[in-house]
């Protein structure tokens, strides 16, 4: 579910998640086609704005002169004051009088930023002059792409349909190192999107030149019409400042509604394109397959060689054709580690692989309809995304062969294919409204799961926005025995108001998911319930203080089954103060209760309710350049979701500890450790239940722009009291080692090698005499010893071919 952004950070997979979503019924659904539905420009702290923020300026325009060549960063870097010379100026175009955005909204920059750009027959072209009094404080490190967001950077944010709604972000940082993102108003810039462009930077005695060169051909743009919405942007995280041009209001919902416009690029051409990017692979693989707890099976592949590729076409600068056959994801890193123990609900894990992140804006609706992370092992897919005129689209057909291998091999669904299918159209009304239909179907072995349902964004002015969905899911499953069929459908329906202001933000959501509901192409965490969620939020902005903000705020979630039992309510507050170096500190209480009924847990007689009172303090920031952390410590209950044999649930005092420190100890080594402590012990007498940890480091040594090694080192254990849970106690170690050449997105040359322990039992599963394994207890059992349950060394090889 959509939520807002609070000052304290959200931890997927734990009880923590629900206390900053955001949320509260509201029963009347409100469409309007007023002005463009946005989302306000996210930060990483709350502004400083003054008492009465300056009214907004109306929106720039600068023509882009077209050059004979494009200018060099040396006529920038090299010259005394970072400025061209007098003919070099002339040719170019020129904006300047950058306005912060944070910390104090509306004021001009404290560092000087001009930029120069021009086009030529290929290309359209940015300097950034940087200007800084403290040269020798501005942040950069030699990194991977993408990862220089807490570095200084500037940026260009295009929008080249001028439909306020979607556009693409480049951004580089003082090292040259790039950053892309598609951008949609609707939700935070998307970094899996990689594009073909070029950047240099060099920091000077006087601050820093950055250049930035896309060809058009990396763009999608309109034919014949010469304006393209902008918006350049600078970041120094010293000061937790961001400045623009033009201004971008933080009391105005959304960044593109005020954005400027580049007039004068005509006659261009370049997004008519084909690319091709096949790969190779040669991998030598030791790997447990569980896929069956019935047939658990080592299987081995040595130095076994496959190839596949990805394709692309851009069809009337608009509609983008993309293709992929036999895809790997051999090079994607692990997932960021996330507490899965006694959770009551599944765990959100992102989607990390690049052919499904890439355009996936076009299919996201308020409700989770595609998570893509339910198409395990795919042979073949194919994708349409785009815009014509004012209506988007979005098309994607893949099949899945992982349904197929967990059967055994005399089963006649042994090695069939689920086939996916998702399609999705939205017509854009004034500036910002819209109206959408989305159809989602999975198939598989005689059996189905579709849905189809309306959607709609309004704008109804620049602080309210409001959104929408309604759905129906048709189900049919087969039973693996051959029974007969069984069938459900229902409803499910979501409604959401956010305001977005100067001090006062606020947010009210409706859930309602009946219970036969079912999504198995999206992600849905539970049917027969309906929630109310809520988020309010106050700050303040005191002037010559060591605060940057002071605030306040409240969330509150409240559930109830179709049958009128309540589920769950949780509730907390907390102020936060905001100082410089994007350092924040919120203390918070709260308070959470779970409902659990008999239908849950047969042996309760009645309903139980378990309630427990919590604190904690979140305290995070950016104070060095070398050093940036997050921590999250809280200490309350929550209950024993998985009780022993025999026993009904009961409360857990619990204490949780979330630590993210990323340390730059050289320009070009970073190190990300990540540590998560989940201790419970019984609430009545104090006795251990479980203790769960997670020690994950990652290092990255960037020996150039285009060529890195990182290694990932993981452990995770599980300690467990039998007698007071039924978790089975567990302990793994993972690593991954990763020789990276890239230099640029399609183009890449990885040597991996990963490897995989875990207590596991070497019988695999629980035997029956015979041999066979139970399939009264699938759970895999456990031993002091570790197995090594997977192995990869691989080599893989990718080429871009443009045409």
């Amino acid at each position: 579910m959509r939520s807002l952004k609070t000052i304290w950070v959200e931890v997927p997979g734990s009880r923590l998640r629900s206390w900053v979503v955001c949320g509260a019924a509201i029963a009347v659904l409100l469409l309007s086609v007023a002005p463009a539905v946005c989302v306000a420009q996210s930060s990483e702290h709350p502004t400083i704005l003054p008492t009465d923020p300056p009214k907004r300026e109306l929106p720039s325009e600068e023509k882009v002169p077209l050059l004979d060549q494009p200018p060099r960063l040396t006529d920038f870097a090299e010259s005394e004051d970072m400025q061209p010379n007098a003919a070099l100026a002339a040719k170019l175009g020129h904006v300047t009088d950058f306005i912060q955005s944070a910390p104090s909204d509306g004021k001009p920059a404290t560092e000087r930023t001009d930029v120069w750009f021009g086009r030529t027959a290929t290309a359209v072209v940015f300097v950034f002059v940087c200007r800084d009094h403290h040269p020798e404080s501005i942040r950069t490190h030699l990194a991977r792409r993408e990862n220089i967001l807490k570095d200084d950077n500037v940026s260009v944010l295009l929008d080249s349909f001028e439909d306020h709604r979607r556009g693409v972000l480049f951004t580089v940082n003082p090292s040259g190192v790039q950053a892309d993102a598609a951008w949609t108003e609707n939700n935070n810039p998307d970094y899996s999107y990689d594009q073909v462009w070029d950047s240099y930077a060099r920091v000077t005695k006087s601050g820093w030149v950055a250049m930035i060169s896309i060809p058009y051909r990396s763009l999608r743009f309109r034919s014949g019409v010469g304006g393209w919405g902008v918006v350049f942007m600078r970041s120094l995280p010293r000061n937790s400042e961001s400045d623009n041009w033009p201004r971008i209001a933080a009391n105005v919902s959304g960044v593109l509604p005020q954005e400027g416009t580049l007039n004068g690029i005509e006659g261009v051409t370049g997004s008519h394109n084909l690319q091709l990017n096949p790969y190779g692979l040669i991998q030598n693989e030791h790997t447990l397959n569980a896929d069956n707890p019935l047939f658990p099976y080592f299987s081995s592949r040595s130095f076994e060689g496959t190839a596949g590729g990805d394709a692309k076409a851009i069809l009337k600068n608009s509609i983008v054709l993309d293709a992929t056959i036999n895809p790997d994801f051999s090079q994607v890193e692990s997932d960021q580690p996330q507490f899965t123990v006694n959770q009551r609900y599944p765990v959100f894990f992102p989607e990390l692989r690049p052919f499904f992140l890439e355009n996936a804006n076009y299919f996201s609706t308020p409700i989770n309809l595609l998570y893509t992370r339910n198409i395990v092992h795919p042979e073949f897919g194919v994708r349409a995304t785009g815009k014509v005129g004012r209506t988007n689209i979005g098309f994607l057909a893949i099949d899945d062969r992982q349904p197929g291998e967990v059967y055994a091999s005399d089963d006649p669904l042994r090695g069939k294919h689920a086939l996916f299918a998702i399609g999705r159209i939205t017509e854009d009304f004034g500036k910002g409204s819209s109206l959408g239909v989305i159809y989602t179907d999975e198939e598989f072995g005689g059996g189905w799961n579709r849905i189809g349902g309306i959607d709609f964004t309004a704008r109804f002015n620049s602080n309210w926005t409001a959104q929408g969905q309604a759905v129906e899911s048709s189900t049919k499953t087969v039973s693996d025995e051959g029974s007969a069929a069984t069938y459900s459908a229902g409803p499910a329906s979501y409604l959401e108001f956010t305001r977005n202001g100067h001090s006062f933000n606020f947010d009210n959501t409706y859930q309602d998911f009946s219970n036969g509901f079912v999504s198995q192409v999206g992600f849905i965490q539970t049917a027969n319930i309906h929630t109310d969620q809520n988020h309010t939020s106050y700050q303040w902005y005191p002037m010559h203080s060591i605060f940057q903000s002071i605030g306040v705020e409240t969330n509150n979630s409240l559930a109830f089954d179709h049958q009128g039992n309540r589920v769950y309510h949780y509730t907390n507050g907390d102020p936060f103060f905001a100082f410089a170096r994007k350092i924040i500190v919120a203390p918070l209480v709260g308070e959470n209760s779970d409902t659990l009924t008999p239908v849950e847990y047969p042996l309760l007689t009645k309903n139980l309710n378990l309630t427990e009172n919590y604190g904690g303090i979140v305290f995070r920031g950016a104070p060095y350049s070398q050093l940036n952390f997050n921590i999250v410590f809280t200490h309350g209950g929550n209950p024993n979701y998985n009780p022993p044999a025999g026993a009904i649930p009961f409360l857990l005092h619990e204490e949780f500890l979330q630590a993210l420190v990323s340390f730059n100890p050289l320009r070009n080594v970073t190190i990300d450790n990540t540590y998560l402590l989940d201790r419970n012990h019984s609430a009545a007498h104090g006795t251990s239940v479980f203790e769960n940890q997670t020690l994950r480091t990652k290092i990255n040594y960037q020996f150039t722009r285009a060529l890195s090694a990182r290694v990932i080192v993981e452990y995770d254990s599980l300690l467990v009291n039998p007698l007071q849970t039924s978790l089975l106690r567990t302990k793994q170690v993972s690593s991954e080692a990763l020789l990276t050449w890239l230099p640029h997105p399609g183009t890449a040359i990885y040597i991996g090698y990963n490897n995989d322990l875990q207590n596991l039992d070497r019988s695999l599963c629980n035997r029956l005499i015979g041999g066979s394994c139970d399939p009264d207890n699938t759970v895999a059992p456990r031993s002091p010893k570790y197995l090594n349950d997977g192995r990869q060394f691989f080599v893989k090889a990718s080429y871009l071919l443009r045409f």
